[in-house]
């Protein structure tokens, strides 16, 4: 069997803090204290997402596909005390003939991932520190894993907005959902794909948001960007309801968007 490779792509293209690793076909992206971790993981044939869902200590969170909090056997960037495994699937139409293979070309999807979360977290945003990501060939195609540091007791957008149910609770996160996306494009970041289920809201207020695969980093703010990811979330909005089945109007969602969390 092979022996597994630190470092064997070289340091082109490598944020600061992470380096390159590879066991056969596999090859990992990850942050340099939790290297030798993902080596083993690569070198026992299993990927990163198996190795976390066989684990009997996770936690599990729906979702596309699963996502397996687990115990962090390494020190991450923030240093938490657990990680987030997710197994990249794809969404819309591209799912029921790609489900989760991406074809080979370009950045692999979890690179990319990694590289605009630095860029959005040097830009004041919060997002969860990327830790590692991972690819497995197959064919012309590819299949990838990222994993991240796991904020915990953070529900995602949509779930607050189902257990409120229009109390002031639920007018409270709006607010923040839509202060986010204003700090967003402040910021010069383009979520393309931001919706319910990418912006976390912890009980204090505190915002975050998640897969960032698809992410524009720009040289500025955005206006433009700012419009495209507040009807990206309006759509998001409308289409979750209400717990007792009620849709509100775009009107109505994004009225809600566009008030400021201090003046609730």
């Amino acid at each position: 069997m092979p022996a597994p490779r630190l470092g064997a792509l070289g340091p082109k293209g490598v944020p600061a803090g992470y380096v390159d690793v590879r066991h056969r076909d596999a090859r990992a992206r990850v942050w340099s204290p939790a290297a030798e971790w993902a080596l083993s993981v690569l070198a026992s044939g299993a990927t990163l997402h198996s190795w976390a869902a066989a684990r009997s200590d996770r936690r599990d969170f729906a979702g596309r596909g699963e996502v397996h909090a687990v115990p962090a056997p390494a020190a991450g960037p923030d240093g938490r005390d657990r990680w987030a495994v997710r197994h990249y699937r794809r969404g819309g139409a591209m799912a029921m003939h790609m489900e989760d293979r991406y074809l080979r070309a370009g950045t692999p999807r979890p690179f990319r991932e990694l590289a605009a979360s630095i860029a959005v977290r040097s830009r004041g945003i919060r997002t969860p520190a990327v830790v590692a990501g991972a690819t497995y060939p197959d064919g012309v195609y590819y299949r990838c894993d990222l994993v991240t540091e796991w904020v915990p007791d953070a529900p995602t957008l949509g779930e607050v907005l189902q257990r409120e149910d229009g109390t002031r609770g639920w007018l409270v996160a709006m607010a923040g959902a839509g202060e986010l996306v204003r700090e967003l494009a402040r910021a010069g970041i383009f979520h393309v794909d931001l919706n319910a289920r990418n912006i976390l809201l912890e009980a204090d207020g505190t915002r975050w948001v998640i897969d960032l695969d698809r992410a524009r980093v720009l040289r500025g703010p955005s206006k433009t960007a700012a419009e495209r990811m507040a009807a990206r979330l309006t759509r998001s909005i409308v289409k979750i309801g209400t717990p007792t089945g009620e849709h509100l109007s775009d009107r109505e969602v994004q009225a809600a968007l566009e008030k400021r969390p201090e003046d609730l």
